[in-house]
């Protein structure tokens, strides 16, 4: 990945699309195993101050400095919510009474390049966490076909700031051997002072199901359930989003 983070960070929130419905289901979803929330790779952690506002106490992490900061300049007086700088990888927090950790959205897993990579993280998750809590995942599931996106204009859906105007092109590119969806996107910030422009480099790695249901057996976890969508459809072959409920064994 190859980013401005100080910039990404500043209109990381570009679309002010209503996130509730999604906030409220994590919320629902969390409320089972109990209130000690622990959000891997939360970006501002808009997710986590949300639920910190509805009586959870949350400690919301990003291995990126810009985004912490930045989401302690908007969130850092609510009470209930901790951000913290640090590395999924080697996480210590000093605590091991988690009830529930999810990592949502189709991407956030994908950045780690590596089934070592991935084992190292669920393995820091695991020993922060209360025997019987939930590891809730969100995963895309690797296509059998190579595909390319054409380079293309996403402007948001809800503008969000009164003094600039933000939007996005982007192309991507997925290679069905390795597994790994390539995206090249520049983003653009228009002012009084002009238009500026920055560009950032991803890479998601995909992994096949078997493989991730080998690591969290390996790694301390018994799977639940197994959802193809928030609707908690039960996840079949044919779906290529899986979600997974993992329960820590001891």
């Amino acid at each position: 990945m190859n980013n401005d983070y100080q910039k990404q960070a500043l209109v990381w929130d570009w679309d002010a699309y209503d996130n509730k419905p999604e906030y409220e289901y994590w919320c629902e979803y969390a409320g089972q195993f109990g209130k000690n929330v622990l959000l891997p790779m939360c970006a501002h952690g808009q997710a986590g101050a949300y639920m910190a506002e509805k009586g959870f106490d949350v400690v919301a992490f990003d291995i990126t400095p810009e985004m912490i900061a930045e989401g302690k300049k908007r969130f850092g007086d609510i009470s209930g919510l901790t951000l913290v700088v640090a590395d999924m990888l080697k996480l210590d927090l000093c605590r091991k009474d988690f009830d529930f950790v999810f990592i949502a959205g189709h991407g956030d897993l994908h950045l780690l390049q590596s089934l070592e990579h991935v084992e190292k993280a669920f393995l820091s998750l695991q020993k922060h966490m209360r025997a019987g809590a939930c590891l809730a995942l969100e995963l895309t599931l690797p296509a059998k076909e190579s595909w390319s996106h054409p380079k293309k204009i996403f402007h948001p859906r809800v503008p969000n700031y009164s003094d600039k105007k933000v939007w996005k092109e982007n192309e991507g590119e997925y290679n069905a051997n390795e597994k790994r969806h390539y995206i090249n996107q520049t983003v653009y910030i228009e002012s009084a002072s002009g238009i500026e422009s920055f560009t950032q480099s991803i890479c998601l790695q995909y992994y096949e199901r078997d493989s991730i249901v080998e690591l969290l057996d390996k790694c301390g976890f018994v799977i639940q359930n197994e959802y193809s969508n928030r609707e908690r459809e039960p996840w079949t072959a044919e779906s290529d989003f899986w979600i997974v409920e993992a329960i820590k064994k001891f």
